[in-house]
């Protein structure tokens, strides 16, 4: 948490072995939740990796004060990967959660900023983004996790199903000005020079 704030997001990101881009997404989403204004607090909760991301992760919060203070990794208990989201959410303690895996988090953010709205505002109690991460209010949400395991677009589309069946107010939306991922972009190039 940044000292003097309240934390408005707690941002969850479970990782695995994801030495290549968790540095990256951590960066990328304090950048992000930096400038929209927003108190936040990231929640690293390691999916029982066996790389070097906790090294990659001490290393960024060495070098950023931010996130020296934002900043906390949590491991799930007993080693038990596919509770990443749902540990997290027990330990978050901001108004609005954000659900992403480190690809994502990697990626075209914008979409955030409208499903924050929309949770904030307390018109949904979940937002589930297309391109792989949720929004959430985190006290209306909570029976949605309940029993919940898993990671990934799956996990989101779940995540939406049950609480739809909870009876909770939830929207799915497309990212809006989404890039291209690089494989799309690297594989539109090459059959463009095939087509030559």
């Amino acid at each position: 948490m940044v000292p003097g704030r309240n934390i408005d997001v707690s941002v969850i990101l479970p990782f695995g072995d994801d030495e290549d881009v968790i540095g990256i997404a951590v960066q990328q989403v304090a950048a992000y939740l930096e400038e929209q204004g927003l108190g936040f607090e990231i929640l690293a909760v390691d999916r029982d990796s066996g790389d070097n991301s906790h090294a990659v992760l001490a290393l960024v919060r060495s070098r950023h004060p931010v996130l020296r203070q934002a900043l906390s990794i949590l491991h799930t208990p007993d080693h038990a990967p596919d509770q990443g989201y749902a540990f997290g959410v027990s330990r978050a303690r901001g108004r609005v959660l954000w659900l992403l895996e480190p690809q994502a988090a990697t990626g075209a953010l914008e979409g955030f900023a409208r499903a924050h709205a929309q949770v904030s505002q307390g018109n949904r109690d979940l937002v589930v983004c297309a391109d792989g991460f949720t929004v959430a209010h985190r006290t209306r949400s909570r029976p949605a996790f309940d029993g919940l395991l898993g990671a990934g677009p799956r996990f989101h589309q779940r995540l939406a199903r049950l609480g739809r069946a909870r009876g909770l107010a939830v929207s799915t939306q497309q990212q809006a000005g989404r890039a291209p991922r690089v494989w799309q972009r690297w594989m539109a190039a090459l059959s463009h020079g095939l087509s030559s």
